[in-house]
């Protein structure tokens, strides 16, 4: 047998190397929103991911070796190929959305073009020779590895620390002056729109406050794009996840374990980004979703989730888990040292955002029952201030973004139901509110973003 002929068939190690090949390749998939999306966003911890890696390679290596029994060593060598061009089709499509150059939900027109690219790069596959596959196997391995791992270095290199609080007009890279002494509860309520700010700040005046309120612009389209850009000033359109604690947005990079507290008496109560990683609180809380074995990660992987014996559509109740995380904030909100010790609470909550309607509403009536959860909690919160106290106390609310209702009704939640929002839900703006015991000064007239809203702790 020729020299030629013996590269050609693959070696009896090829079934592991393409397993390995189609994992790394698999790998690249979600890429920062898989890996370290995990890490960053739902709390995984690193033993999770390597157990939903575990169980990844598994069924790999299974699926190589069971394509091998059935078709042979040869066509199931092809058919591997085949789907590794089809899977990278798939990581090249979901970085560009990752970058928003596709939108979050394609039209049939990105679907038909994502769906033309994979099947040309399975064709191209095949007029590709063994031998050649063979020598680039390694390469592919610790390409797709360095791919993964790299984004997590270049973000440590890069990230510079930063200073939170500090005035916005100066670099947050620049030590912040020292903030006077308060009783200041900041709030930011999840996709709050400006125009459906009513019930909060009738609430307010229920309680016995003056309330000023406005309208300003959010500094980006959603959470992971609006919370760096109002911690670092800078653009983060393109925010992904790009390590444990740290985003990324082209050459921006915010590393939450870089950010220092200017003073010693802030506690945090948030969710979704990793405000506990900031140095210097005096105390932080977030929710943490209940512990896994790693299956329920591995579901978020493609196509695990079609393996019924992982029982992956048991494995997460979106609605249940967002209640959950509201309450358990809430209470995390009433029980901060802030309470007897005074200082600065600064409260990320999960309302009025959607997927909390237990049994299932239209996405406005929804809506509008968030809203009025959230005002209880904000009168909840005023009542208690007056107790602890008296006058000396400020409340500022904000919000990160409006309603997106081309995202939710872009999906299935509210098919059923309906998912038109009232009139009154809609707005490009959100609302800051100010609400204190005595006549506030119009300070909050000079914030026209809420990038900027942090400003008024020094006032």
């Amino acid at each position: 047998m020729s020299t030629q002929e013996n590269l050609s068939q693959p070696s009896a190690q090829q079934p592991l190397l393409t397993a390995l090949l189609a994992l790394s390749t698999l790998l690249l998939v979600k890429q920062t929103s898989w890996i370290w999306g995990s890490l960053y966003f739902q709390h995984h911890t690193l033993a999770e991911v390597v157990i939903a890696l575990g169980l990844m390679l598994v069924w790999v290596i299974a699926g190589v070796a069971l394509l091998r029994l059935i078709l042979g060593q040869a066509i199931s060598y092809k058919v591997t190929n085949v789907g590794i061009a089809l899977v990278f089709s798939l990581v090249v499509f979901r970085y560009l959305q990752q970058i928003e150059l596709i939108p979050a939900h394609p039209t049939t027109l990105h679907k038909t073009l994502a769906l033309a690219s994979g099947l040309a790069a399975g064709l191209l596959t095949l007029k590709i020779r063994q031998d050649i596959w063979k020598r680039l196997h390694l390469a592919v391995i610790v390409g797709g590895l360095i791919f993964t791992l790299l984004p997590v270095v270049l973000a440590n290199t890069l990230a510079p620390t930063v200073y939170w609080p500090s005035p916005s007009d100066q670099p947050p890279t620049q030590q912040a002056p020292k903030l006077p002494a308060q009783n200041t509860i900041v709030l930011l309520l999840d996709e709050f729109s400006a125009s459906a700010a009513g019930p909060v700040v009738d609430q307010l005046k229920d309680a016995g406050l003056h309330v000023t309120s406005t309208s300003i612009d959010p500094a980006g389209k959603n959470t992971i794009n609006v919370i760096p850009a109002i911690w670092t000033r800078s653009n983060f359109d393109q925010s992904v996840a790009c390590g444990p604690t740290q985003l990324c947005s082209a050459s921006h990079v915010l590393d939450f374990a870089k950010v220092r507290a200017s003073s010693a008496n802030i506690d945090i109560v948030g969710f979704f980004h990793r405000y506990c990683s900031i140095q210097g609180l005096r105390s932080c809380s977030f929710p943490v979703p209940t512990a896994t074995d790693g299956s329920g990660l591995a579901c978020s992987f493609p196509g695990l989730s079609m393996l019924e014996f992982l029982g992956c559509d048991e494995k997460t109740d979106i609605r249940a888990l967002s209640i959950s995380m509201r309450d358990s904030m809430q209470n995390s909100l009433l029980e901060a040292p802030f309470w007897q010790k005074g200082g600065i609470l600064f409260a990320h909550l999960l309302v009025p955002h959607p997927l909390m309607g237990v049994p299932m509403k239209s996405l406005s009536d929804e809506y509008t029952d968030n809203i009025a959860n959230g005002a209880r909690l904000v009168k909840l919160v005023a009542q208690k201030a007056k107790l602890v106290f008296g006058n000396d106390f400020k409340i500022i609310i904000f919000s990160d973004h409006p309603l997106r209702p081309e995202i939710w009704c872009a999906g299935k939640q509210y098919i059923e139901f309906g998912c038109t929002p009232d009139a009154s839900q809609i707005s490009t703006k959100v609302p800051l509110i100010i609400a204190t015991p005595s006549v506030e000064t119009p300070a909050h007239k000079k914030i026209k973003k809420n990038q900027a809203v942090f400003d008024l702790l020094f006032k």
